[in-house]
């Protein structure tokens, strides 16, 4: 559910250009600098407006060039309509180069998986002619909504990038006096400026030179960084009950609903058990796609004709379960959330964060994906966990649980013979859950398409060992299946036999987590909030040697604890075999990190490279 009114979706593509990553330490240029940016919205008593915007650009880098040398403008075409466009470029000696009109073009949105021929989403492109460094894009437009997402309200967010500068940002909004604007802002300055004939006018500014290099992983950056959200909803209960009132009609039970809910359900007289067996029927059953047909975007299709087409978007697929959940007298609600990178919604009724939907289920206490056919009952994809969420049918507010280390556990194990030239024979045995779980579902799903041979390959060049093998998995798609992986393989040899020499434990086609763990260099310094995630990752190996190769030495192993980190590591050796168990466990109170925790990640990085290089001597 992408509900982002024109001016969001425009703001939103213009901090696009500054999202890219790089390191906190080296020099950093934003491509672009937003060098005026005037907005005003001309608001009517039911909702709906019409915009009119000035944007300005200074292209500051040869990547600015590339990003900012076309600007997109999106449209819903059954609500929103695009008035006017003038633009041109001001080339660095000020001559001023017009776009001329068919350089100004629409197209479809681009969505994957189909979803484009369902859509009446809109983008029209601005390509701006003799772009160089130093150049000034400007651009103006009018638009109108003439349809507003929520029936008799209005809302806007916009968010200010801290990897971009911002010379000139202002914002007016006009509205009936008797529609109160409300606003949660940081950073911004501004608000009631008159009153004249009946109308309210409000204005906002904004202006900050310094900005900072983008930091991977971070969350996003309303949750730390300036924004502004106004609303003629007090809070988000108030937009949930707008959301609610469009939506709830469309769970209507029919008998088609009803016949399967008890088809589904036959013989399940547990609650979990039959709310289990009908979250994976539509999860397998309902495909996804992405549907923005006029009022779509809020509003979902019934219940009946999301059964017959067997496909729908988020809030579709809420509704189905909805219906088949109410079918056989199970109590379920929306859950609105963000399902990116955002973990606050706005303290008003400001749609902004929020971009998809998901189930609740109040007797179980339990939250519900169905949009996602990879995680089984009782998990969350990663990106909707740890999130508020607005429980639209409940009237109140919510919260998805964050990764839990007892419910996040890859356990390994890998048994390797070293043959008489070096080669290993190996296999392995990984059973995982939670996150890492849905990842490897995603992954051996993909690679079906796949030659064997080739994800082999892949999979051992990840460490940078060669040789051949093959994987064993049930269907990632049957989430009914408990979920394992196990593979033999040989290695080309990993070390000169005979002679003196040492090796580290290979990875082979083990999942490799901790070898993941000890790749992942850390920031140097962090200075924004990152993404982050508890976990136990239990890893045993055990290699045999050649009988006439004679083991020297084994690692000592090591036991670290840190903050949210313990690591452990034993060796012990018994004849030629030598074996190892090394057990990483992750636990953080959130799924978000404080700049500082980085530190704990720098000082253990350092330890874990040691501890995966450690070395068996032989001779």
């Amino acid at each position: 559910m992408k509900t982002i009114a024109l001016y969001r979706v425009l703001i939103a593509m213009v901090l696009a250009f500054f999202s890219v990553c790089g390191s906190a330490q080296r020099q950093y240029t934003p491509p672009a600098t937003l060098e005026r940016d005037h907005g005003v919205y001309t608001i009517k008593s039911d909702g709906s407006y019409v915009q009119t915007m000035e944007r300005v650009f200074r292209v500051e880098t040869a990547q600015g060039v590339e990003d900012t040398g076309s600007q997109q403008l999106s449209y819903i075409s059954s609500q929103e309509s695009i008035d006017s466009i003038v633009a041109w470029t001001i080339q660095p000696d000020g001559t001023r180069v017009p776009v001329p009109p068919a350089s100004i073009r629409t197209r479809d949105e681009d969505n994957s998986g189909g979803a484009s021929q369902f859509s009446d989403t809109r983008v029209q492109i601005i390509i701006f002619p003799k772009v160089e460094v130093g150049s000034r894009l400007e651009y103006k437009a009018s638009a109108t909504t003439h349809t507003p997402p929520y029936p008799g309200e209005f809302n806007q967010s916009f968010v200010f990038s801290p990897n971009a500068r911002y010379d000139d940002w202002k914002v007016r909004f006009e509205l009936p006096v008797d529609r109160k604007l409300y606003v949660d802002k940081r950073g911004v300055t501004g608000g009631l400026e008159k009153t004249v004939d009946g109308v309210a006018h409000y204005v906002f500014q904004y202006a900050r030179a310094t900005f900072i290099a983008p930091e991977s992983v971070r969350v996003g950056n309303g949750d730390y960084g300036d924004y502004l959200r106004v609303s003629t909803m007090p809070d988000m209960i108030a937009l949930g009950r707008a959301y609610q009132a469009t939506a709830k009609p469309k769970t209507e039970i029919s008998e088609a609903i009803r016949t399967m809910a008890l088809k589904l359900t036959a013989g399940k007289t547990d609650e979990r058990a039959r709310v289990r067996a009908l979250y994976h029927w539509v999860s397998r059953n309902i495909r996804y796609v992405g549907v923005s047909l006029g009022s779509g975007r809020l509003v979902p299709h019934g219940a009946d004709e999301i059964l017959h087409n067997r496909y729908g978007d988020c809030k579709d697929h809420v509704v189905i379960l909805e219906a088949l959940l109410a079918a056989v007298g199970i109590e379920s609600s929306p859950a609105l959330i963000n399902a990116g990178s955002t973990y606050t919604l706005s303290s008003i009724g400001a749609h902004g964060a929020i971009n998809h939907v998901i189930t609740y289920v109040p007797g179980l206490d339990l939250y519900l994906d169905s949009t996602d056919r990879f995680s089984p009952f009782g998990t969350l994809p990663y990106s909707v966990m740890d999130k508020p969420v607005v429980l639209t049918a409940l009237g109140r507010m919510g919260r998805t649980p964050p990764t839990k280390p007892e419910s996040e556990v890859v356990r390994v194990d890998v048994t390797l013979k070293m043959g008489l030239d070096g080669s290993m024979e190996g296999r392995s045995a990984a059973t995982l859950s939670g996150v890492a779980e849905r990842i490897s579902r995603v992954s051996r799903f993909d690679a079906k398409a796949s030659p064997e041979e080739d994800i082999v390959k892949e999979l051992l060049f990840r460490f940078y060992e060669t040789g051949s093998g093959s994987i064993e998995h049930p269907d990632p798609e049957d989430l009914e299946l408990p979920y394992w992986v196990k593979s033999t393989f040989t290695l080309d040899a990993v070390s000169n036999v005979p002679g003196r020499g040492a090796i580290a434990m290979p990875v082979g086609l083990a999942p490799g987590e901790l070898a993941w763990t000890g790749a992942d260099r850390p920031f140097a310094q962090r200075l924004t909030p990152f993404k982050c995630r508890s976990r136990v990752v239990e890893e045993n190996y055990s290699l045999t040697l050649p009988k006439n190769v004679v083991l020297e030495s084994i690692p000592r192993g090591t036991s670290y604890r840190d903050g949210a980190i313990t690591y452990e590591s034993v060796y012990r050796k018994t004849g030629q075999r030598v074996t190892a168990r090394r057990k990483l466990v992750v636990h953080h109170a959130s799924n978000v990190c404080a700049p500082e925790e980085n530190e704990q990640w720098i000082r253990f990085y350092k330890v874990i490279q040691r501890d995966l290089r450690a070395q068996i001597f032989y001779r």
